[in-house]
Order: structure tokens, then C-alpha cells, then sequence
């Protein structure tokens, strides 16, 4: 079920950024152990702290832009789990709060379609996370008008320089330019201001600009995260010659358990909305 008008992933974005007024992606995580809610199944647990969080933002009027699911953290749980997936998914949407499912898929081209098909039709994601490494026949599957694609281009995990070099990285920028339909973007982290601004002015020197996905955003005072500070992400941006509100800031741990910060576990939600603020201060 499609609940935004706009006619393309990367405009929907926009005008849900703009309608939010804030460009955070909060990425919901869950490790159990980490988990206080008071709940029955590790199943309970998991739908009951997401599901309190987003009430204590609806109580507050505040709400990420979007929030980024990674299925990982559901799948190493339960089959039941992928089901408290799918129903945190269904109930983020009707909050009008759009849905990366984080996967990193990219296979051949008919597994790639049954990829698509399991994120965009079975979970109901509006958008997921795509490898390139296969090429344009294992990314063009997942290609939609109203759903979009993050394709990893600049990661922020320490192996990522064994094979993103500065030649590989503009390799799959252009290749990322040329399959973009309105709905493409891409994942670039937040730990290395410098290369973040090189590559937006590589995409921006050919007159583009696609939405990128920066993980790696530290919280001021909160535990999580990978130190990229927020306001240097966004002024890396800006250097780079992007222009547009379409681009989102992801912080998974330092939203979720923020609780840790205050040591009231028994406050885990008011300590995610209280973090959520703190973030957006810190970016404006």
C-alpha cells in the first residue's frame, strides 16, 4: 500500500523531510539483550520497545524522517521475529514514517527480482538497501517508481577500503547516475568528512544529485554510533555542491539505547525521543 502522492522515491523524501523538519533516519536495531521492555517472547519484547518508542513520538510531535530496519537483527532471532518485522514495518507507514529495509541485496537478475519482491510486496518497505558488486542486471530488479534504492557506494566499516578505492568508489557513482530514475540513492558514512564532500562534488560536478544515506552519526552525550559528528556531515555535504533536503543522517544505537546514558532502563522511550531531539539540535 502506497501512502505518499509524489511520484518518485527521492520526492517523497524530500517532502517528507520538509514536513518533519528534521533529515534523521533512526535505525531499528534490536538486540535483545539491550531490550528492557517487560514482555513475554523475545518476539513481545522486540514489538513492544518499537511500538512504545513510536508512541512516545507521537506524544511528543517529534518523528524521524525515516527509519531503517535492519533485517539481520529480526532474522538471528526468530522466523516469528521477521513477522514482528513485517507489523513494525506496517505500523511505522501508517504514521506516515517511510521504511528503508536495511538487506543489502544484489544477486542475479531473477534473484534479485525475488529480492525485490520479498522488500517492496511481502514487508512493505518503501525502500531498500542494494549491493552493486554483481552489476546493473542485479540492481535493476529492485528499480521501482515509488520505491527507492540505496546502493552502497562509500562504507564506513574498517574493511571497507580492501576494495572501495577512490577509482572503485566513482566507478559506482557513475554506474549509480546512469540507473537513476528519480528513486536511487546511495550509502555513504559519515566517519570521513573529506571523502564524503569529494564524492558529492563528483555527482554534483555532472549537474546530479541523489539522496545519500549516512550512517555512522554520533549522538552529543549518548553512547553509539561511529563519532561522525552531524553538523560536519552536513557542511561536508554543502562543500560537496549538494543542495537538496534529500539526503538522511542514520543513528541505530544511540537512538534505541539511549537509555543506557541516563541509566533508567525503565525510561527507554523518553530517552530515544529525548536523543532524537538532541540530534536534530545538533544538526540545525
Amino acid at each position: 500500500m502506497k501512502l505518499y502522492p509524489e511520484t518518485s522515491f527521492t520526492a517523497i523524501l524530500e517532502s517528507r523531510i520538509e514536513a518533519c523538519k528534521n533529515p534523521v533516519c533512526f535505525g531499528l536495531d534490536p538486540v535483545l539483550s539491550l531490550i528492557p521492555a517487560e514482555a513475554g517472547t523475545p518476539e513481545d519484547k522486540i514489538r513492544k520497545f518499537y511500538f512504545d518508542i513510536l508512541e512516545e513520538f507521537l506524544k511528543r510531535n517529534i518523528k524521524p524522517a525515516i527509519v531503517k530496519p535492519n533485517s539481520a537483527y529480526y532474522e538471528c532471532v526468530s522466523l516469528e521475529a521477521m513477522q514482528v518485522l513485517a507489523e513494525i514495518i506496517a505500523t511505522y507507514r501508517r504514521e506516515g514514517i517511510p521504511v528503508i529495509l536495511d538487506a543489502k541485496r544484489g544477486d542475479i537478475g531473477k534473484t534479485s527480482e525475488a529480492y525485490s519482491k520479498a522488500a517492496f510486496d511481502v514487508y512493505g518497505a518503501d525502500a531498500v538497501t542494494v549491493s552493486p558488486w554483481m552489476g546493473s542486471d542485479s540492481v535493476k530488479p529492485f528499480l521501482r517508481e515509488k520505491n527507492g534504492i540505496y546502493v552502497l557506494l562509500r562504507t564506513s566499516n574498517k574493511g571497507a577500503a580492501d576494495f572501495q578505492s577512490t577509482e572503485n568508489v566513482r566507478a559506482v557513482a557513475q554506474k549509480i547516475l546512469e540507473w537513476d530514475n528519480g528513486s536511487v540513492g546511495a550509502v555513504v558514512g559519515a566517519t570521513s568528512p573529506h571523502e564524503l564532500t569529494e564524492i558529492a562534488n563528483f555527482i554534483s560536478g555532472q549537474k546530479k544529485e541523489i539522496p545519500f544515506l549516512i550512517p555512522g552519526v554520533s549522538i552529543p552525550g549518548v553512547p553509539g554510533g561511529q563519532g561522525g559528528d552531524a553538523k560536519t556531515v552536513m557542511r561536508a555535504l554543502s562543500e560537496g555542491g549538494f543542495k537538496k533536503n534529500i539526503h538522511v543522517l542514520n543513528s541505530s544505537s544511540g537512538l534505541s539505547y539511549a537509555w543506557q546514558a541516563k541509566g533508567k532502563a525503565s525510561e527507554y522511550a523518553s530517552a530515544c525521543a529525548d536523543a532524537l531531539e538532541r540530534l536534530v539540535e545538533s544538526i540545525l
